[in-house]
């Protein structure tokens, strides 16, 4: 009966916690986070204007349109340079209207209609690869070729050639737009401002959208750089731009954020404008489609997923759209919601040392976390988490055996005759202490044809890209997968035809070591040649899992899969884990540890406890950074370079007596919270004192530092909302529901149930791929 009271009860608090249908979005985190650039002098002033449909629902101007020669006050209606925006509202829609009236077609070679390009090495480069940045064009064109002008251009680009083979890989190309402006000049017979302004511009009212604007709009435009001991002012910020006359694939356009919500309302209107039809709905649906390419998402034009979009995806919903621009510029679009936001800055003004980036991001998240409000689905009952009985325990320390132990009692008999490469570092030892790399090198009948090292190097101890190297003791070369490369070549993997894989996990999804994993098995499955995965004890117990499940399109190297914050898995079971669900068609062998169970703490193995990296140095460390490590991205430090990494959590403008008590009141079990002051080394604020929290384990069984985390960052939100960043809690997070609910201020039961909605599911697919009880 109290069970059911108390689901009841929960369910009841997080319907009454809900935001009420037709109640007006909260901006005015948007208005403390540029009014926060503006006087920390990243930016000069902004426009931002957020729409639904046909809705206006914010629209406002901060800060300054100039600063140099003159300051002037910056107006909604301020133009600006809109640099690679001209991209998707110019260039892209210009090709679309060509291609549905049958002027060209998308996956047509460009050599078809620009002769320079006919030769047998261009027969791949199609117009839709260019259009997605597939084509193999380098990022940037030669000077030579953009002094020369167009059509001499196209001859030069030519001649340089390409990159990489059409449709192989990703390169975010200004080269292949402007060869996408020349083609729209050859084949509707007009230059591209001239055409974009007759066919889209004008029909969607847009009168204030143009390439070189003129006198009448010059006072109104916002000034970029100074050039040449003047302003550039109506002028192209991009040299390229400038030297093609103004008008170019890439840049060169201006607008204002109402004609850009104009351009914006046409798409989600499927092509239809004010005065009629601009484009079919099918060429807007073609736009929208996915082009993948390992781990980037392109629709035509525009970017889903990728390192450009990183700020401003984390935050909308999956499946939306946008672009940025390098003078400041953005234009993100939820088409599913009609929802969009444009954010306008001269951030090159006056003298190019502005900065942009986490304006983006914190507006967005801002406006995402206003509008944005799925429903809560109530869980089904998960297993329940597993607590460990006399019976599961081992009967004395040193009962547990690595996957290392066990290969080696076995005389290494899994590799007899194979020529091997090792991916490990200073965690692969033996419960004796000796380094696998040696036992390996002495195995008979096994040759250690190469080692791969992960972050942190073979040592363990480099905090920056790791080169590559030969090892001290065995002479064998070390290829390091923290630096240029972070996936094995082919030219590492000569001569190889097994890896094995020995490293040290620590229990949290956002620690490379899982990504570098995942990499060797995906170039494993591409060559054909077996993994090994030698398994270690998840260090913080495989019984606990906790956190909310990585948002499936948000993959990066911090965020290798779907799976919570804290795992719950072994490296053995999460190998199983990715290669069955991404469906790696890799041979993969886990040879198990002996003796350890889910519920096993990393110090009641018996086994020698070595530093996993250089801030992780207790198994205390370990269990904490399985939460507090989600802060590491926002403006607080989190220990690093102090005696204390993960146990202190401060910045320099919090009271910590304060903070202190409040977060003891919570009533957080495992956990207590003691004010701190402390000095830095290294890392974030090194040299100045700090004031926080240190926090006390009181029961490790008990803790959960996925929801200490939060709660930390829930209660520093509230009392510094101006001060801290905790859009950026995202970057690891990687989880819109949970973030937009942190960002709302919604009561930490609420936030909790956010964070866990996904865990039964990820239970039940986790069981498939257990090895241990």
């Amino acid at each position: 009966m109290s069970r059911a009271v108390t689901v009841v009860g929960l369910l009841l608090l997080l319907l009454a916690a809900a935001p009420a249908r037709g109640q007006e979005p909260d901006f005015r985190g948007v208005d403390e986070a540029v009014e926060a650039a503006v006087g920390a002098r990243e930016v000069p002033g902004a426009v931002v204007l957020v729409g639904q449909g046909e809705r206006v629902l914010y629209r406002k101007a901060f800060g300054s349109r100039s600063l140099v020669p003159r300051q002037e006050p910056l107006t909604e209606d301020t133009i600006f340079d809109v640099a690679s925006l001209t991209k998707v509202v110019a260039t892209t829609p210009a090709i679309l209207l060509l291609a549905e009236r049958g002027r060209l077609s998308l996956d047509d070679p460009l050599g078809k209609y620009l002769k320079e390009f006919s030769g047998r090495a261009f027969r791949d480069l199609t117009i839709r690869r260019i259009l997605t940045h597939t084509a193999g064009f380098p990022d940037l064109p030669t000077l030579e070729a953009m002094r020369e002008g167009f059509p001499r251009a196209a001859e030069l680009l030519a001649k340089v050639g390409l990159q990489y083979r059409p449709g192989a890989s990703f390169r975010y190309s200004d080269t292949g737009y402007i060869v996408l402006g020349e083609l729209v000049r050859r084949v509707s017979g007009e230059p591209l401002d001239r055409f974009a302004a007759k066919h889209l511009f004008l029909p969607l009212g847009m009168r204030e959208t143009t390439f070189r604007p003129g006198p009448a709009l010059l006072p109104r435009v916002a000034p970029t750089e100074a050039l040449d001991s003047g302003m550039l002012r109506g002028r192209v910020h991009d040299g390229n731009a400038r030297l093609l006359g103004g008008v170019a694939g890439h840049a060169g356009l201006f607008s204002t954020a109402d004609d850009l919500a104009r351009f914006v309302r046409m798409l989600l209107d499927d092509g239809k404008g004010p005065a009629g039809r601009v484009l079919k709905p099918e060429t807007i649906r073609a736009m929208w489609n996915r082009t993948e390419v390992g781990e980037v998402v392109r629709a035509l034009g525009w970017d889903e997923a990728s390192p450009f979009s990183r700020p401003m995806a984390l935050f909308f919903p999956r499946g939306s759209v946008g672009h940025t621009g390098f003078t400041g510029t953005a234009l993100w679009i939820d088409p599913p919601s009609r929802t969009y936001l444009i954010l306008l800055t001269n951030r090159v003004h006056p003298y190019g040392k502005g900065k942009v980036t986490g304006l983006r991001s914190r507006v967005t998240a801002e406006v995402a976390a206003a509008l944005f409000v799925p429903p809560l689905r109530i869980a089904a009952a998960a297993p329940a988490e597993h607590t460990a009985t006399a019976e599961e325990a081992p009967a004395s320390p040193g009962a547990v055996m690595s996957g290392l132990d066990v290969l080696a009692a076995e005389q290494f008999a899994l590799l007899t005759g194979r020529r091997v490469g090792l991916v490990t570092n200073q965690t692969g030892v033996d419960a004796r202490g000796r380094r696998g790399i040696d036992l390996l090198a002495a195995a008979p009948r096994v040759k250690l044809r190469a080692i791969f090292s992960p972050e942190h190097g073979l040592t363990g101890e480099a905090v920056s890209d790791v080169p590559h190297g030969r090892d001290a003791t065995t002479g064998v070369p070390v290829w390091s997968l923290y630096g240029a490369e972070r996936r094995p070549t082919a030219a590492m993997l000569s001569g190889i035809d097994t890896l094995v894989v020995d490293l040290q996990d620590v229990g949290a999804r956002y620690y490379t070591y899982l990504t570098t994993l995942l990499y060797v098995l995906d170039e494993a499955a591409r060559h054909r040649i077996p993994v090994v995965v030698l398994d270690r004890p998840n260090p913080i117990t495989g019984a606990v899992v906790e956190g909310p499940v990585m948002d499936p399109d948000l993959g990066s190297f911090t965020g290798p899969h779907p799976v919570p914050v804290r795992t719950g898995l072994t490296i053995g079971e999460f190998a199983r884990m990715v290669a069955g669900e991404r469906k790696i068609p890799v041979a993969l062998t886990i040879v198990p540890l002996a003796g350890w169970k889910r519920a096993l703490w990393y110090d009641e193995t018996g086994l020698p406890w070595v530093n996993p990296s250089p801030n992780i140095r207790s198994l205390t460390q370990a269990l904490l950074y399985s939460g507090i490590g989600l802060l590491e991205a926002t403006n607080l430090s989190v220990g690093r370079g102090t005696d204390a990494p993960f146990e202190v959590v401060g910045a320099p403008w919090i009271d910590p007596w304060p903070l202190a008590e409040a977060m003891n009141q919570k009533g957080l079990p495992g956990v207590r919270f003691e004010p701190v002051l402390f000095t830095p080394t290294a890392d974030r604020y090194a040299g100045h004192e700090v004031s926080g929290v240190r926090l006390q384990v009181t029961d490790r069984e008990a803790i959960r530092p996925v929801t200490v985390a939060l709660a930390l960052a829930w209660e520093i939100r509230a009392r510094y909302h101006q001060k801290f960043s905790a859009d950026a809690i995202q970057n690891l997070l990687v989880n819109r529901s949970t973030i937009w609910a942190l960002l709302r201020g919604e009561p930490l039961p609420r936030l909790r149930a956010w964070a866990e909605a996904e865990r039964a599911d990820f239970l039940h697919r986790r069981a498939a791929y257990l090895i241990y009880r």
